[in-house]
């Protein structure tokens, strides 16, 4: 379906898909709880979570996703693997079952490029990242769909990986720069905006330092999502219009967590529906603080099984059969 339908194309639309959904918002209509789940430190660290999404009068999404920083080095597996259910409101039915690792990836990146939309400089041209594994793909493809970036500088503390991270980026035309632990500053300096996407361990310092920074930086953390992960520095976002995807969610397990929520700007459906006010900060120092709302799930869901249903792509099966007899649970076993 991605290349049928063209993955800047599928970009596009998510984007647009999301700005939409985030216009539209309305907390009564459109329910989503905080992801909630199992977290464990056997065999090794890792958490098992869902993030369910009622849209009132409609359908109901349940994305469970894992999460498991050794997979890479260890199993060959990406440290993110999810999927994603969908059900008719109506009567219940389940309607869906979609492999989401990919789309996870996918919404994360789109989500940043709309909270970038609204925040970054209109002329943003050097893009710094920091961690270099899958999700930084995802982030520079999404914001080189809303600003003219052509230059890129990332870093990793694998230095393998950030070797690797030119030729798995699908956008042409962009100078990729690789630095070292010693060049942060550097990075930071340079850049008009910054995401950090790492698997940076609980309790360690922030991944990326407060130093000298140009005054209209934007960055999105995208790392932090998990009670005592943080990447960036409270001094800094002491500074800055920090805007939360999720405000409660990000008092748990986001940079917010070094906040209070008086300290918090717009949450991501606000930010975008009043965008022509937030514009005015485009010269500041802002923060999108990224941990990942169920919304952007089905959203990115329903997406692809608009596209699956268009190209009469997937697998059709009828889990749940219809009974002659709605009261009777043993109807398949008899004659």
């Amino acid at each position: 379906m991605v290349r049928e339908v063209g993955l800047d194309t599928l970009y596009d639309e998510l984007i647009e898909r999301l700005v939409a959904a985030c216009d539209s918002h309305d907390a009564e209509r459109m329910v989503t709880f905080d992801r909630t789940g199992f977290h464990y430190t056997k065999p090794d660290l890792g958490l098992i979570e869902w993030m369910p999404t009622l849209e009132l009068g409609r359908r109901v999404s349940i994305k469970t996703v894992g999460y498991h920083p050794t997979n890479p080095t260890e199993r060959g597996l990406p440290s993110v693997l999810a999927t994603t259910s969908v059900h008719d409101t109506t009567d219940g039915r389940f309607l869906a079952l979609c492999e989401a690792t990919f789309l996870t990836a996918l919404r994360t990146g789109a989500a940043s490029a709309v909270a970038t939309d609204v925040l970054a400089v209109a002329d943003a041209h050097t893009l710094g990242v920091v961690g270099c594994g899958a999700q930084a793909v995802t982030q520079i493809h999404a914001i080189s769909r809303v600003r003219p970036i052509d230059r890129v500088v990332a870093y990793d503390a694998d230095t393998d990986v950030a070797a690797t991270l030119e030729s798995r980026v699908p956008v042409e035309g962009l100078e990729f720069e690789i630095v070292g632990a010693h060049q942060l500053e550097q990075l930071l300096a340079e850049a008009d905006i910054v995401c950090t996407a790492t698997s940076v361990d609980i309790g360690a310092p922030p991944v990326l330092p407060d130093r000298e920074h140009q005054p209209w930086l934007h960055l999105n953390a995208v790392g932090a999502d998990f009670p005592g992960k943080l990447e960036l520095a409270g001094s800094m976002l002491s500074r800055a219009l920090v805007c939360p995807d999720v405000v409660a969610q990000c008092l748990a397990e986001g940079e917010s967590q070094q906040l209070t929520v008086d300290d918090l700007g717009p949450d991501l459906a606000s930010l975008v529906r009043e965008r022509d006010r937030y514009r005015a900060h485009r010269h500041d120092l802002s923060v999108f603080d990224s941990t990942g709302w169920a919304l952007e799930d089905l959203v990115a869901a329903e997406l692809m099984l608009d596209h699956a249903e268009r190209l009469g792509e997937g697998i059709d099966v009828q889990l749940q059969p219809r009974p002659a007899d709605p009261y009777d649970p043993y109807e398949l076993l008899r004659p």
